[in-house]
């Protein structure tokens, strides 16, 4: 099977949604999926997943695609990767390119190590030499049951137990060096185990796939009490929390998680019957970990321990959770206790208790200001408002930012409540005073690349909104059903779509039903990359009610009615025959109008870079005529006087054209 055949093939036979659910949650609507988006925050799903036709797509961030694109995006693959992942999930063959098998083969061969070496510790833990850390394990507090459902292990108190085993099951000891299990000895030849006199606990992907370890040493002797894997081509510290699958469907139902910070508080609680509970792995909390969790929760409730680092690692957090938009909670537990601890003594009742007191991370960082200079007079409080206004700081959102800023108030004049009004008023001058403000004058600007090209991707033929809209509602009933189609293409043209794009689509519904099966999926599937295959993909996911044949003749009737000389009359040509691509050559000499035709058709198609040469040809004529200031024969309204008035150009009073 050639690579174009086991592409469609393997579109044919992926189920997506399933793919999706894997990494978030999905519901019904209607006869789609939808989502918060796992590429960016949001509240309210916006995210549509369309099972029959393969795509999906997000009308808030603007992401959609494929099963491929998917991939590629949520796990940062290159195409083979998620192709090769795919194709071996679906037990199809598949044949990387020459330069890329050899990195497919390195990183297939590290989950392979790992999922050796997981299994293999599994054993250990299982076997007579197993019988000390089980008997551990079981003074923990931690059932048999517990252990199966998160693989625990152990590494024997061996250098080379895992080595050995490795090179027996035909692992290559440079895979295995890669994949964070051994390493080479430096005084003589061979390799040693990382992993020794250990439990170990499984780090694995929201799929349960293993991606390293985490290991509880056994020898009170021993000064890392913890040690994790290193980070690999594969395995992220930064990236990754533990116990995310076991936890996966308790979150999502109740819309909460709780990070912790060891791996066996995770073990205890979801042994308690709470589930939705997972671990940081030993580093400090990232945007990659929050915008992980964000996928599947609104709510991240932070559970450290009451010492000192865990009151310094929660108060680190809170401009990485303002930054990514999630709500961010904190739990105070009782002083000498940790999770594991708690739920031992206390019960699960004992547990939720203790998680109803819990708040956000912004009052709790005021909390702990105040209580730190409480008792140093009034020095020590104006330390307080200082520390108090550098919290404030960090929150965007103003609704919330005066809340706490009362809270603050009333903190600071706890002792003096007739004081607390002067405290509010003292505060909110130094808020004022040392928010940025935003700068009232403009530097003055190069010509802007990014600006011309953006430019080069609006269609330059005055449509007016209403008829943009018209033609998208058409082109998306056409998707829906070939009698849709055929219904509109009795009454109405290729050529009666104005915007270039729409054209490209109309056109290729056209020729779709020339076929002997209509597949607007496959039709989609196969416009070109860039900004037709975009508005394709939409149109094909975009909610729809269901369309009556009067409906579609009343807004092909609309479309009609802008033919003719008073009417609007697309400006560009589509190209001619059965493909979409442009011509590859052009006339040396053409004017400016033509240029700028064929370079917004090629940016539609998503084929134009800044080392285009007709886009270098187009930029040196826009730089000819920047002493004029005639922008507006290249820019759109609007953008055309912005740019006058960033050069400091004369602009009248008149308002701008729409």
């Amino acid at each position: 099977m050639d690579s174009d055949a086991a592409i469609e093939e393997i579109k044919r036979r992926a189920d997506l949604a399933a793919i999706v659910q894997q990494y978030v949650p999905l519901q019904h609507s209607g006869r789609r999926l939808k989502a918060r988006c796992p590429f960016h925050q949001e509240k309210t799903p916006s995210f549509f997943v369309d099972p029959q036709a393969g795509f999906f797509k997000c009308f808030g961030c603007g992401v959609g695609g494929d099963v491929f694109t998917f991939l590629m995006k949520i796990e940062g693959l290159t195409f083979p990767e998620a192709a090769a992942r795919l194709a071996n999930q679906l037990g199809l063959p598949w044949r990387a390119a020459p330069a890329d098998k050899a990195r497919l083969e390195r990183r297939r061969g590290q989950y392979s190590a790992l999922e050796i070496a997981a299994e293999h510790f599994r054993r250990n833990l299982q076997s007579p030499r197993g019988a000390a850390a089980r008997e551990y394990l079981e003074q923990r507090g931690l059932r048999p049951e517990t252990l199966e459902t998160y693989g625990l292990g152990l590494a024997l108190d061996d250098w080379e137990d895992l080595a050995r085993h490795l090179s027996r099951q035909g692992v290559p000891a440079a895979v295995a060096r890669e994949a964070g299990l051994i390493r080479a000895r430096q005084s003589a030849s061979g390799h040693y185990d990382v992993f020794r006199h250990r439990i170990m606990f499984p780090i694995t992907d929201a799929s349960g796939r293993v991606l390293g370890f985490g290991g509880r040493t056994l020898d009170p002797e021993e000064s890392a009490k913890y040690l994790n894997s290193p980070d690999t081509p594969v395995f992220k510290k930064g990236r990754h929390v533990y116990g995310l699958p076991q936890a996966r469907q308790a979150m999502t139902a109740s819309n909460l998680v709780v990070l912790v910070e060891g791996y066996t508080d995770v073990l205890a609680l979801h042994q308690a019957g709470f589930e939705q509970v997972v671990a940081a792995l030993g580093t400090a909390l990232t945007e990659d970990h929050v915008r992980l969790l964000s996928r599947y929760v609104e709510t991240v409730v932070m559970c450290y321990d009451a010492d000192a680092a865990g009151k310094a690692a929660a108060l680190r957090s809170l401009e990485v959770f303002e930054r990514a938009g999630v709500d961010a909670q904190v739990i105070t537990l009782p002083p000498g206790l940790d999770p594991d601890e708690l739920v031992r003594s206390h019960g699960l009742e004992g547990w939720e208790q203790c998680l109803t007191t819990r708040q956000s991370l912004a009052e709790y960082e005021l909390d702990m200001t105040f209580a730190r200079y409480h008792n140093q007079g009034a020095n020590g409080l104006a330390r307080a408002a200082t520390r108090a206004v550098d919290v404030l700081l960090k929150i965007e959102q103003r609704p919330r930012r005066d809340a706490l800023l009362r809270r603050a108030a009333e903190l600071w004049g706890a002792r003096d409540p007739a004081a607390i009004g002067a405290m509010q008023r003292a505060l909110m001058l130094e808020l004022r005073r040392r928010m940025p403000r935003p700068s009232r004058t403009r530097p003055r600007q190069a010509l802007d690349e990014d600006l011309i090209l953006q430019s080069l991707a609006q269609q330059s033929d005055p449509i007016p909104p209403g008829r943009r809209q018209l033609e998208r509602e058409l082109l998306s009933m056409a998707l829906q059903e070939q009698p849709c189609a055929e219904a509109l293409f009795r009454q109405v043209q290729v050529e009666d779509f104005g915007l270039l794009e729409h054209r490209l689509l109309a056109q290729a519904l056209f020729q779709g039903l020339q076929r002997d099966s209509f597949a607007p999926q496959e039709i989609v599937d196969h416009l070109p990359e860039g900004g037709v295959r975009s508005i394709g993909v939409e149109l094909l996911l975009a909610p729809l009610n269901e369309v009556s044949e009067k409906d579609i003749d009343l807004a092909a009737a609309k479309l009609r009615s802008y033919r003719g000389p008073a009417g609007l009359q697309p400006v560009y040509e589509i190209p001619q025959g059965d493909e979409l691509e442009p011509a590859d050559s052009a006339p040396e000499e053409e004017n400016f109008e033509a240029l700028r035709a064929r370079l917004t058709q090629r940016m539609a198609q998503g084929e134009i870079s800044r080392d285009d040469p007709d886009y270098r040809r187009y930029l040196q004529l826009v730089q000819r005529t920047r002493g004029r200031g005639d922008y507006d024969f290249w820019f759109p309204p609007g953008q055309a006087r912005r740019l006058q008035q960033s050069e400091g150009q004369a602009t009248s009073d008149e308002p701008e054209r729409s």
